[in-house]
Formats: structure tokens, C-alpha cells, sequence
């Protein structure tokens, strides 16, 4: 029974030790929220400098890049320590390829802020780097959230990467129209760019309504009046055409808009953080407290060994050692370590069929992901191009984005 009860106690060793990784990987996914958040508004103001003729917002813009670089030194600083124990961390190897992927967009960084400072950078490239470099940061967010064996902390990464992802189409929704109301009109093309990124924010906040806790749910509702005025202008959008233009002065409005919303929305992301951490904190003293009472038993296991007379003791279901069970079966203390390993199992048990509910949108996500990226390498699209070619075949066909990658998956051969 002594070496029942070590390995009983080795196992929630083990799981202590995978909740304070997933502990520091959450800690890694607050700094990356911060740091999309800051890049977010330094892209939207330099779509502003480059889309325009004048030069006032590149004071605005100046500060936002010294803002976002002051962030990415915080996340390198955490980076540094991640890598140093990243040998000892076998399971951490596909959320260290993420990283590397980030920071490779981010060392290109420095360049393009020169060029877009002197506007020898096209706007559309502009853009397109900065949201080439968020999207790296968003594949760090959903490797922890896939990593993730904790269902608790993995429902509030899944609300986090779905809102973090919705709150990025909405920052690619407003450069779009800063283009067309800028230009006066909208074109069918980015008429139908428009409505696929309203529809895909959609989905992504439905998925973040599904998982999110209470506390977030609540913040989120008290921003729809903010929407408001956002549909408005979707409108706007809708209605305009070479042949009804309206005045380009209406992109700042448009923007402004759209950036009060954003901004509104990093409340959100902060409800989420501090769930995130209170829920790591909570499941890890959970896991110490149990941790210590296997301890306990073992202790009261070698003293009845040694038949010295202890003071009683209470297991992890709260039935007194030193009484026998009512139903007679075995001795005290090999119904108490009974006791144990039955609940033991069943908490795996119930985890591993919480862990299984919750990841249901991380699996899907998987499909689009992997349905994207073979559009790119069967005919040779961009990322972008694949994105709005599955866009418009839901759109067309009446199919979620995950209908779509299931059908493009199966029609090219893969699973």
C-alpha cells in the first residue's frame, strides 16, 4: 500500500507540475493580448498617415509605436526565461514554433516603421505586414489553448483566442473601410470583403459567448451601444457606388467609430485575463491541498505500519480514518486509500470529458486552419486570397466556415 499511496501522490505531483506550465504559458497569452492590442492601434493610425494627404497623424502615430515597442521588450523578457526551461518542457515544442514565427515578424518590424514613417511603403503592404505579424501572435494564443489540459483553463482560452480573433476582424474591417470612404465609394469587391468580416466577427463572439465566464459575458453586452453606430455606417458602405459617392471626410468618422470600439473591447480582454489567472491559482491550490493530503495518508499509512497509536485523520471524501466503514469493506486504511484512487479516477475521468466538451471549437478551428493552408498550397494563393475564397463559398452556399473546411478537406483528399 506504501507504494500505492507514492504513486497516487506522484500523480498529482505531475499534474501539479502541468498546471503551473499552463500557469506560465497563461502568463505568456495576457503579455500577447497586450501586444496585439498595442499593434492594433499603432496598424489603424498608420492606415490613417498613409490613406491620407496630411501629416497630423503621425505625431498620434509615433506614440503608438514607442507604446507598442515598450510591450514587445515585456514579452521578450518573458520569452528569455521561457527558452532557458523550455529543455525541461518536452510538451511546449509546437507553442515554441509559434513563437519563433512571431518573433521573426516582429525583427521585421523596425524596417517597416522607417519606411511607413517616410512613406515609402504602400499602405496596402503596410497593413498587410502588420496583420501578418498579429495573426502569428494569434497561432501563440491558440497553441496554449490547444496545449491546454486543464478544462477550466481552457474554456477561458477559448473564449479569450475567439474574442481576441473577433476584435482583429474588427481592426481588418476598419482599415477596409478607412479605403472606401476615403476613396468616396465602395467597390463589389470590398462591399463583399466588408460583409464577410462582419459575418466572421459573428461567429467568433457567438464562440466567445459560449465559453466565457459570467463576468466577461456581462462587460461584453454593456459595449452594444457602441456597435450601433458601426452598423450604421456598415450600411453606408452598402449603399455607396462610383455613381453615389459620398464625402471622404467620413473615414475619420469611420474610424474614430471603430476605434472607440476596439478600444472599449480591451475591457473584455482584461475580464478575461484576471479569470485566466484566478482560475490557474485556484486549480493549483486545489491541486496542493490534495497533494497534501495524499502526503498525510502516507504518514498515517507507515504509523499504523509501526503500530503507533495517531490522533485522527479525515480523507479527501471527509470519512474518519480511525472509523471503520459502515459497510464493512476491508480494514480503515485500505478502504481510505480505496477511497482515494476511486475519486482520483473519477477526477480524471470528469476532466478528460470536460477537456473533450471544450475543445470542440479548438478542433474546428484546426480543420479551417489546416483547409486554409492547403488552398494555399494547391494553388498557389495567398493567405488572404485561401481566407476570403472559404469566406465567400459560405457566404454563397449558406455553410459555416467549418462546413467549408470540412468539404474542401474531403474534396482534396485529406482528413
Amino acid at each position: 500500500m506504501a507504494s500505492t499511496l507514492r504513486f497516487l501522490l506522484a500523480a498529482r505531483r505531475s499534474e501539479l507540475h502541468g498546471l503551473e506550465v499552463l500557469a506560465s504559458t497563461c502568463e505568456l497569452v495576457v503579455l500577447v493580448s497586450t501586444l496585439v492590442h498595442a499593434l492594433q492601434k499603432e496598424r489603424g493610425y498608420s492606415n490613417l498617415y498613409l490613406y491620407g494627404a496630411d501629416e497630423q497623424p503621425l505625431a498620434a502615430l509615433t506614440g503608438l509605436s514607442r507604446d507598442a515597442i515598450d510591450v514587445e521588450e515585456g514579452v521578450r523578457r518573458f520569452l528569455d526565461d521561457l527558452e532557458s526551461d523550455a529543455t525541461r518542457s518536452a510538451e511546449k515544442a509546437r507553442l515554441l514554433n509559434c513563437v519563433a514565427h512571431a518573433l521573426y515578424r516582429l525583427d521585421e518590424l523596425p524596417d517597416m516603421r522607417r519606411r511607413l514613417r517616410d512613406r515609402r511603403i504602400p499602405a496596402e503592404e503596410a497593413n498587410a505586414a502588420f496583420t501578418r505579424l498579429i495573426g502569428s501572435l494569434l497561432a501563440v494564443v491558440f497553441e496554449a489553448a490547444d496545449s491546454a489540459l486543464d478544462p477550466g483553463v481552457t474554456r477561458i482560452l477559448v473564449a479569450l483566442l475567439n474574442f481576441m480573433q473577433g476584435k482583429e476582424l474588427s481592426g481588418q474591417e476598419r482599415a477596409c473601410g478607412v479605403i472606401g470612404y476615403r476613396a468616396g465609394y465602395f467597390t463589389d469587391a470590398m462591399k463583399a470583403r466588408m460583409q464577410a468580416l462582419d459575418a466572421s466577427q459573428a461567429r467568433c463572439f457567438d464562440v466567445f459567448m459560449q465559453y466565457a465566464p459570467d463576468d466577461a459575458q456581462a462587460a461584453w453586452t454593456t459595449l452594444a451601444p457602441l456597435a450601433q453606430p458601426v452598423v450604421q455606417m456598415r450600411e453606408m458602405a452598402r449603399n455607396t457606388s462610383d455613381a453615389h459617392r459620398v464625402d471622404g471626410g467620413l473615414a475619420e468618422l469611420w474610424f474614430d467609430l471603430c476605434t472607440q470600439r476596439m478600444d472599449a473591447m480591451r475591457a473584455v480582454e482584461s475580464t478575461l485575463a484576471t479569470a485566466l489567472a484566478l482560475q490557474c491559482d485556484k486549480r493549483i491550490a486545489e491541486t496542493r491541498e490534495e497533494m497534501d493530503n495524499r502526503r498525510l495518508l502516507l504518514e498515517r499509512f507507515a504509523e499504523h505500519a509501526s503500530g503507533k497509536t495517531t490522533s485522527m485523520l479525515f480523507n479527501v471524501q471527509g470519512r474518519v480514518v480511525d472509523v471503520p466503514p459502515s459497510d464493512g469493506v476491508g480494514h480503515d486504511m485500505e478502504r481510505s486509500i480505496l477511497d482515494v484512487m476511486r475519486e482520483q479516477t473519477l477526477h480524471m475521468q470528469r476532466s478528460e470529458e470536460a477537456l473533450a466538451a471544450v475543445r470542440t471549437a479548438l478542433d474546428e478551428r484546426k480543420r479551417i486552419e489546416k483547409a486554409k493552408w492547403l488552398l494555399v498550397s494547391r494553388y498557389a494563393l495567398s493567405e488572404q486570397a485561401a481566407h476570403e475564397r472559404m469566406q465567400k463559398a459560405a457566404m454563397d452556399g449558406g455553410m459555416s466556415f467549418g462546413e467549408v473546411a470540412r468539404q474542401i478537406l474531403a474534396e482534396l483528399g485529406e482528413r
